[in-house]
Parts: structure tokens; C-alpha cells; sequence
């Protein structure tokens, strides 16, 4: 009996340890298969994909520059004596008429008193003159000489009262004071300046371009312009003059006038113009970050079934985020959009995007 159950136990174990040993050899075929299949599975790289688009290409052309005043006006005095007030500082808005200096003026209305006294008697003596005139009861030469007398007299009472009316020096436009250059107290001299008015309605925004691109913008053409100091807002106008002379570096100036002035525009700010040039080269667009390496040395992954291969492309930048593609691809490629660093030619690839 004890030899019976004892070869029972022996029996039972070998039974246990061949169970375990085909449970390995199972999860082993198990486990292998699963591993190879996900090799495979990773093997296989996700992308995303993209056709290119045929559209008219247009360029943007992005350039820096800075606002400044079309016309600065500098008033010069024109009369003499001492300043008794002076209004308005640098910065300031001023509008056309508005008084800025005031200069002591006792001397020059006394002279215009007696200057419209001289007037008003001479113009008396030639109106009796010409009725004396008409019945003879005077001489021509008399008449004449009375009507000399007039002329003279109108002449100077017209010269002292612009003297007069010099004594208040006014601004001849709309505009920021630039410049102040006399102060109350001192003496000033015919055609010495005064202020200096910067136009605000005339304001220009100035650019340098190349020499290529100077063929590529024309007069009038439209333009944004965004400037530093005031960013979220956008200005518009259009190409007003083009240089036709290179500075040393060999760039030409282009003056765009801004179509809406504002107040707070200010000479000396800086900022970019935008301008957007329709080119003529034909083509498919895509995304930039289609391309791997350089623009001038541009490779892309294009699909073909389950794989990519890939491609070298003739390409030119027509704004930061597209390409256009003017040799290499059509429209009816599908061209890897994201994923590309992990590719190499003949890549297995899974489309995300599908």
C-alpha cells in the first residue's frame, strides 16, 4: 500500500511539472509572437500627410523702417523787438491759426495809428482833388501829384499794419511742435526761426529695399504697416515714391503715405512694412515645415501604399509658413506634413491623418 501511494505521489508531480513546463513553452510562443509584432508595429512610423495646392502664389515682403514727417515747416519771425509770450512746448499738438509768440508792439501801433491818420487824409485830398479836377478849378499836375501823395500813403499804411499784425507769429498748419527755439524775454530779428512744426497729416513711412525687390513693388501699391510702438494695431497706405538712387549699402528708398493719420503718431517710430507681391512663377504650395533641410537644398517624404520615399524639390519661400514648389511635386502627391525626422527612404509609415 505505501508502495502504491507513493509511486501515486510521484505520478501527480511529474503531471504538475509537465502542465508547468507546456504553460512556459506556451507563453513562450505567446510572448515571441506578441514581441515580433509589436517590432513590427513599431517598425512602422505614424505621419501625417498633405497634398500640395495649386493657388496664385503671392509673396510677402517684410521690411523695416520708420515714420517720419513728409513736411517739417520752420517759422521764421518777421519783425523785430522783444518777445512778451511764448505758447505751446515740444510735443505738443498745435492747429493752424493758433498764436504761438507775441512780441511787444507800442512801437508799431503807434507807427500804424499814425500811418492810417497820413492814409485817411490823403485819400480825403484825393477825392476833393478829383472834383476840384472835373471843374477845373485845379491843375493836372496838382491832381496828379494828390494822387501820388495817396499811393504813398496807402503804401505805407499797408506796410506798418503787416509789421503790426508780425508781432503775433501763428502756426501756418496742423501739427506737433518739433522744435522751440525762443523763449519769453528775448529779442528777435526778421527771419530768425522761432518753432519748428512737424505735419501729422502728412505723415510717411520709409523703407529700403534691394535692388530685386525694388522691380517687384510698384507706385501705389498697398501696404500694412504695424509698428512697434503701438503693437495689435495695423496702418494702411500706399507706395508714394521709390529711389532711384542706392545708398552705400545698396538699398533704395520707398516712402509709403499712411492713409489714416492719428494724433499719437509720432516721427522716429519704428516699425515694419508688409507688402504682398503676386509672382509669376507657377507652381504648388505647401508648408514649410514639409521640407527637410534648407530652402535651397529642400528634400521631402512623399507617400507610395504603406511607405515613403524620398524626394528633392526646387523651392522658394513666399512667406514664413509656405513654400512654393516650382519643380519636384504635383497635386496629386501626398506629402509627409509631421513625423519626417524619423523617416529614411523606404520607411513603413501609419497615416494619422487619413
Amino acid at each position: 500500500m505505501k508502495t502504491a501511494k507513493k509511486y501515486a505521489t510521484i505520478a501527480i508531480a511529474i503531471a504538475i511539472v509537465a502542465l508547468v513546463i507546456f504553460r512556459l513553452i506556451s507563453n513562450k510562443k505567446q510572448l515571441d509572437s506578441e514581441l515580433k509584432a509589436m517590432m513590427e508595429y513599431s517598425s512602422v512610423i505614424p505621419v501625417e500627410v498633405i497634398s500640395p495646392v495649386s493657388i496664385q502664389a503671392k509673396q510677402i515682403l517684410e521690411e523695416n523702417g520708420i515714420l517720419r514727417a513728409e513736411a517739417e515747416i520752420t517759422i521764421l519771425s518777421e519783425t523785430s523787438g522783444k518777445v512778451v509770450s511764448v505758447s505751446g512746448s515740444i510735443g505738443e499738438p498745435v492747429s493752424a491759426g493758433q498764436t504761438l509768440v507775441v512780441v511787444e508792439k507800442d512801437v508799431p501801433e503807434s507807427q500804424y495809428r499814425l500811418a492810417r491818420i497820413s492814409y485817411e487824409i490823403a485819400e480825403n485830398d484825393m477825392v476833393r482833388f478829383n472834383n476840384l479836377a472835373s471843374s477845373d478849378a485845379i491843375t493836372q499836375q496838382q491832381l496828379e501829384a494828390a494822387k501820388l501823395n495817396y499811393q504813398n500813403a496807402l503804401a505805407n499804411y499797408i506796410a506798418i499794419k503787416k509789421q503790426l499784425e508780425n508781432t503775433v507769429i501763428q502756426s501756418p498748419a496742423n501739427g506737433l511742435i518739433s522744435k522751440r527755439l525762443v523763449e519769453a524775454g528775448a529779442f528777435i530779428t526778421p527771419s530768425m526761426p522761432v518753432f519748428t512744426i512737424l505735419e501729422q497729416n502728412r505723415m510717411v513711412f520709409a523703407v529700403k529695399v534691394t535692388d530685386t525687390d525694388m522691380f517687384r513693388i510698384s507706385k501705389g501699391q498697398k501696404a500694412e504697416i504695424m509698428l512697434d510702438a503701438l503693437p495689435g494695431r495695423t496702418f494702411y497706405g500706399n507706395i508714394r515714391s521709390i529711389g532711384v538712387t542706392a545708398d552705400l549699402s545698396g538699398r533704395y528708398e520707398v516712402e509709403i503715405s499712411i492713409s489714416a493719420q492719428e494724433a499719437f503718431l509720432r516721427g522716429g517710430m519704428g516699425g515694419k512694412a508688409i507688402f504682398e507681391i503676386e509672382m509669376q512663377d507657377t507652381g504648388v504650395v505647401i508648408p514649410r515645415k514639409c521640407i527637410v533641410g534648407s530652402i535651397k537644398d529642400a528634400t521631402v517624404f512623399v507617400l507610395s501604399d504603406n511607405s515613403v520615399t524620398s524626394r528633392k524639390i526646387k523651392a522658394m519661400a513666399i512667406n514664413e509658413t509656405e513654400i512654393l514648389i516650382t519643380e519636384g511635386l504635383s497635386v496629386n502627391d501626398k506629402v509627409v506634413l509631421s513625423g519626417q525626422i524619423n523617416l529614411a527612404d523606404g520607411s513603413k509609415v501609419r497615416i494619422l491623418n487619413r
